[in-house]
């Protein structure tokens, strides 16, 4: 059984990050301009002590860590543990254009997810992870006195997968898992034009929305090697299938005159209705591979590549030309002074360093969309327990101010709590 204050933790986590999650799928958790375009911004697929390290987990497998990058990483739980962990994360953002610069800043949940050992040689996960979320407004304005325009863009919204992950030991050295997953919420995005010195123009209006309620599943292999001196090499490899995933969208595009007016009747001219639950949402294919390679529980680094086809993906039932095949690079470095020191609090204490480059999955005005950053953090842990509070910072970059696109420069806060407990044995006494 759990401790007392684990349970009393447990059910602090559960209430306060249920509730977010759900409340979450109607609002926003980014403030990114880049959002509005496609899904929006895309989460990444590491957690926890794999945000220190540049985001690395295909390749990784640690007995105290829900790696959810590889879901073949289960069969490395422990066969008397269960494991739990929880994150929250705080984005400062500063928007930069060749004219103007805006700073923003937003705190979302992060993820909440749980591993549990079945047999010696299965094992099993489930809970929360963010997918994609929208969150922008921009405002802008053109020419002149009566000519003058202006317009308004709007998007909000959060896709969240809802997941249970099974992984196999198959011999002494190889392992795979498979995450089914249920991917669920609402986006929308607003386009709005107006003339605000012109009361006889007719103004014009998008609302876009896309519900999103469908099963997929993502693949994971890994195969561990044991030397004599006991390091271990772990090479990974993960894939996802193109799905459809089942959704439906609305589509109402509109120009009217006298929009808002309180005392002249609303004349409107709708240019478009669409409603369709047909190809609303596809996931590309996705390929991963990395590897680790771990010294005597005391350093352990690695890299991955991950790479997915979204240029031949729909969203809102046709191509778009925006989308484009994305790729990103990712090492990480973990040092350790002494995992089992009792006389020195620092010296089990980890240490996190990393780093990842990407071409996101946009092409705006000819112009890939690319970024970087640097990850740091540790892992502080909680009494002489397996359970730790893993913090992670990461400092970065995103887009350019060229051919009128935005650059971000950002700082990424990043919260976990990872609880380990000893389950299904009996203690004895004397």
């Amino acid at each position: 059984m759990l401790k007392s204050y684990k349970l009393k933790l447990f059910a602090i986590i559960l209430v306060l990050t249920i509730p977010a999650g759900i409340y979450g799928q109607s609002s926003s958790s980014t403030s990114s301009p880049y959002s509005r375009y496609g899904f929006g911004t895309m989460s990444g697929t590491s957690f926890g002590r794999g945000d220190a390290m540049g985001g690395i987990g295909i390749g990784i497998r640690n007995s105290f860590q829900i790696n959810t990058a590889n879901p073949a990483s289960y069969t490395s739980i422990d066969s008397l543990t269960f494991l739990m962990q929880f994150g929250i994360d705080a984005k400062f953002i500063k928007s930069e254009t060749t004219e103007s610069k805006n700073v923003r800043n937003n705190v979302n949940f992060n993820h909440l997810t749980f591993a549990v050992p079945i047999t010696r040689r299965w094992a099993g996960s489930f809970g929360l992870l963010p997918y994609a979320s929208k969150g922008y407004n921009i405002i802008s304005s053109s020419g002149k006195l009566d000519l003058m325009s202006a317009s308004s863009f709007t998007g909000s919204g959060t896709l969240t997968k809802a997941f249970i992950g099974n992984a196999f030991r198959l011999g002494k050295n190889f392992s795979l898992g498979v995450n089914t997953w249920f991917l669920f919420g609402k986006i929308t995005d607003d386009v709005y034009v107006y003339f605000p010195l012109d009361p006889s123009a007719y103004d014009y209006l998008k609302s876009s929305s896309l519900n999103v309620h469908g099963f997929g599943i993502s693949s994971g292999l890994q195969y561990q090697i044991t030397t004599k001196n006991n390091n271990s090499l772990t090479l990974g490899l993960t894939f996802d299938p193109k799905i459809n995933v089942n959704s439906t969208y609305t589509i109402q595009e509109e120009r009217a005159l006298f929009r808002g007016s309180s005392t002249t009747s609303l004349i409107t001219d709708t240019l478009k209705h669409v409603v369709s639950d047909d190809n609303g949402l596809q996931i590309p294919v996705s390929l991963g591979t990395g590897f680790s390679y771990s010294i005597k529980n005391k350093i352990t680094f690695g890299a991955d590549a991950y790479f997915q086809q979204w240029k031949d993906t729909k969203f809102m039932g046709e191509q778009v030309d925006y989308l484009t095949n994305s790729s990103k690079y990712s090492a990480g470095f973990e040092y350790t002074p002494n995992l089992y020191s009792i006389r020195s609090y620092f010296e089990r204490v980890q240490y996190r360093f990393g780093g990842f480059y990407e071409n996101s999955y946009l092409t705006l005005n000819g112009i890939q969309i690319k970024g970087y950053a640097g990850t740091f953090g540790v892992g502080l842990p909680l009494g002489r327990s397996r359970s730790a509070l893993n913090i992670s910072g990461e400092l970065g970059k995103m887009g350019t101010t060229e051919n009128d696109l935005i650059k971000e420069k950002y700082f990424k806060l990043t919260v976990h709590v990872f609880l380990h407990d000893r389950w299904f044995f009996k203690t004895k006494f004397d």
